[in-house]
């Protein structure tokens, strides 16, 4: 392993769908990540993006844009230094490629980044699909943290082993083996599990979705936990399958900028 590449528990990562690592970032990474999103662009921010390949680095050169360039290449090369390839294809146990990289900014405020949900839900009416996308087109992200995160201080929730539930079930849709129902949010989640537990029974262990049944049980209350809740010091990461259940906590301390790299297993979809 090089000084820069980062060590994690792949079985974790594979069993809970989420790992930590602590010190991602050295000292001096982290100060040089923070000048360059030092400019706190908010989520989806045309600016927040970076180049995702040489390609688009090199438009910047011929923009004559000089300090994107340098910026956008650093970020780039500490994917590399890291080996963040490495381990997503290790995840995927294929080919995988990064599909974006952006920074992700949230100001104080009581209300939650974003809710409980699953980013690889079949979202939306079906009748608007031309076809479901392949389940096995997956994505892990890595989140980089610049500042200190806690419960109800812009953390990651995520509910362990909810991402294997999550591809089942997205499996099941596609080969027409479940009917499809919106279920992006952790309460159509749930209802979608209970309603389909007899296919997911045999294709998952039985204590996998009990526990998640359990886990998630708040939801149908209408109330919150910060049971799974992650703390983490600014230079510290998190790596996880977005087909989990997971969450943004309101960030009531400070404000929260983030270093996003999501890795993908297929290109264009």
């Amino acid at each position: 392993m090089t000084m820069n590449e980062i060590n994690i528990n792949h079985d974790e990562l594979k069993k809970y769908g989420i790992v930590k690592v602590k010190n991602f970032l050295t000292n001096d990474e982290l100060k040089i990540l923070k000048d360059i999103l030092g400019s706190k662009l908010e989520k989806n921010h045309p600016k927040s993006y970076f180049s995702n390949n040489l390609k688009f680095l090199l438009y910047k050169i011929l923009k004559f844009r000089f300090l994107d360039f340098k910026n956008h290449l650093y970020i780039l090369k500490l994917a590399k230094n890291k080996k963040l390839n490495k381990i997503a294809n290790n995840y995927f146990k294929r080919k995988s490629y990064v599909k974006f990289i952006d920074s992700y900014y949230s100001p104080i405020s009581d209300k939650d980044v974003l809710p409980w949900h699953t980013d690889q839900a079949y979202e939306g009416d079906e009748k608007n699909y031309s076809g479901f996308v392949n389940p096995d087109h997956a994505h892990i992200k890595f989140f980089v943290y610049l500042t200190d995160i806690g419960p109800n201080n812009g953390c990651m929730s995520y509910i362990p082993g909810s991402h294997k539930i999550g591809y089942v079930l997205r499996e099941g849709i596609f080969n027409n083996k479940i009917k499809y129902e919106n279920y992006y949010l952790l309460k159509d989640f749930r209802s979608l599990v209970q309603k389909n537990i007899d296919y997911l029974l045999n294709q998952l262990d039985e204590k996998l979705i009990k526990n998640f049944l359990q886990n998630t049980e708040f939801a149908s209350k209408n109330i919150d936990t910060t049971k799974f809740d992650y703390s983490l010091s600014a230079g510290d990461a998190i790596i996880f399958d977005e087909g989990g259940v997971h969450k943004g906590s309101k960030s009531l301390k400070n404000e929260r900028i983030v270093l996003r790299y999501l890795y993908s297993t297929k290109k264009n979809t």
